[in-house]
């Protein structure tokens, strides 16, 4: 009678509806309840709509007999009520969910409980991010717990001496593991299908995230030149990284630092990611030290006039009244800038620096390398330069994809670029820069560039500096 009973609870577990259709057996503390209303009411960039969805689809597929505790089973009730509301109903106001527990409750206790929770419970951008991994894991991974006792019994029924049984329990294993494919497949968390789909709740969330991306203006940064702006269609963007070539003393550091500055005046809508963390333009400086750097910015923000004519304390009042370089509540974006020696550093210590800066309270939006030659690339290679600038070049784009920010630099143009600029302007030829090629970047820079052609290869963009004119390829 047992082994019947057995054979039954396996049979049942090798179909997929079977084992989709029980409960999830994973428990959740209080505190983790918590953390996931607080979540569920916090304004952030991380609440889409398709973390909402994949929550609802958690706790309604919950054991709730592993729920008994009174406590847990309102917040279960709170948490389902209100993402229901929100994502069936369209109640999207704070005030409206709140309400709806109010209207909805059989007793005053789930908004005793919910008011309760909204005070005392507070939740950062990391630790949402934890959260979200968290609940994704529960979702994806947590019908391996429904077949677990199931596998057991199986692996214990095999008899070392009856090989009649090998053949039918390999059979239901078998089973088990496609079962189990099957589900991964069914019930992987909306968050990690990065794939487009016309399958309505597929289609709806891709779409609703790809238009949160196309929005978020920490994407798109305008400089105070109206013709560059067009030029780079239609300013820096994220993820990118941009160079701008010009020979020595032509005006390298200054460009870099105008974006800087461009950055912080023009872009006062700015917000970061986490909204727990103050936005900054971090300005790596491997060409002029930091008190050459204030003095620029003191020319290029106030007025031209020399520097030292004026006591300390008139610097800092004019730099911060008319070169509006202070943090205030309507533009609170910072210039950070850190000075290191040539060749100091390579791309690997960037990743620690701004991360770092991210451990105090500081998001970076754009990162600005002056410039790029004095970098060291992370990736050796063995004194060859053209190789070293390439891998430096790349680097730094993994660095923009990876923070999600543009990255600004400069580089060199050579002898052999500057021999022909000095022809071309003596023959009075224009459009310089087109007749300037591969060989006259640095030690003949490996990479993918048309001076040609007014495209412009992917996630690179090419500015050279030709007489104090922006020439943009």
């Amino acid at each position: 009678m047992d082994d019947n009973k057995n054979t039954l609870t396996i049979k049942k577990m090798t179909n997929v509806k079977n084992i989709q259709l029980s409960k999830l057996k994973v428990k959740f503390n209080i505190n983790t309840l918590d953390m996931i209303i607080a979540f569920i009411f916090k304004d952030s960039v991380l609440r889409t709509r398709k973390t909402l969805m994949n929550i609802y689809k958690l706790v309604t597929n919950l054991d709730e007999s592993l729920y008994d505790n009174p406590d847990m089973k309102v917040r279960l009730w709170i948490i389902e009520t209100v993402l229901y509301a929100k994502l069936y109903r369209g109640l999207d106001s704070r005030e409206a969910m709140i309400d709806t527990v109010s209207d909805e409750a059989t007793t005053s206790t789930p908004q005793e409980v919910l008011t309760s929770i909204l005070n005392t419970t507070k939740i950062s951008h990391d630790e949402s991010k934890y959260l979200i991994k968290k609940l994704d894991d529960a979702l994806e991974f947590g019908y391996v717990v429904t077949v677990k006792d199931v596998i057991h019994e199986l692996i214990d029924k095999i008899d070392d001496a009856d090989f009649k049984t090998y053949k039918s329990i390999q059979d239901d294993l078998y089973d088990i593991a496609i079962s189990m494919v099957n589900i991964k497949r069914n019930t992987s968390s909306l968050s990690s299908d990065q794939t487009f789909s016309l399958q309505e709740d597929v289609f709806d969330h891709v779409v609703d995230e790809a238009m949160q991306k196309l929005l978020d203006r920490n994407r798109i940064f305008r400089t105070g030149i109206q013709r560059l702006n067009t030029l780079l269609a239609p300013g820096y963007m994220s993820k990118r990284l941009y160079t701008y070539l010009a020979f020595p003393g032509m005006g390298k550091s200054t460009i870099l630092l105008k974006s800087a500055l461009d950055i912080k005046k023009y872009n006062k809508d700015i917000k970061p990611k986490n909204l727990d963390k103050r936005p900054a333009v971090l300005f790596l400086t491997l060409e002029n030290d930091v008190a050459e750097t204030i003095e620029r910015l003191y020319n290029m923000a106030v007025e031209g006039d020399d520097i030292r004519n004026y006591t300390a304390k008139q610097i800092k009042s004019r730099l911060r009244t008319e070169g509006k370089l202070s943090l205030t509540d309507s533009n609170n974006i910072d210039i950070i800038i850190k000075e290191f020696k040539n060749r100091e550093i390579d791309t690997n210590d960037i990743y620690t620096i701004i991360n770092d800066l991210y451990d105090e309270g500081i998001e970076v939006i754009t990162l600005i390398v002056d410039y790029m030659k004095r970098l060291r690339p992370a990736e050796r290679a063995d004194g060859d330069e053209k190789k070293e600038l390439k891998n430096i070049s790349n680097e730094l784009k993994e660095i923009g994809k990876t923070f999600d920010i543009p990255v600004i630099t400069a580089q060199q143009l050579n002898r052999s670029g500057a021999a022909v600029v000095d022809a071309a302007l003596q023959a009075n030829k224009e459009d310089i820069t087109r007749l300037v090629g591969r060989e006259a970047i640095a030690g003949a820079w490996e990479i993918n560039l048309d001076l040609r052609s007014p495209h412009l290869v992917t996630n690179v963009k090419i500015t050279i500096l030709i007489a104090g004119k922006i020439k943009i390829h």
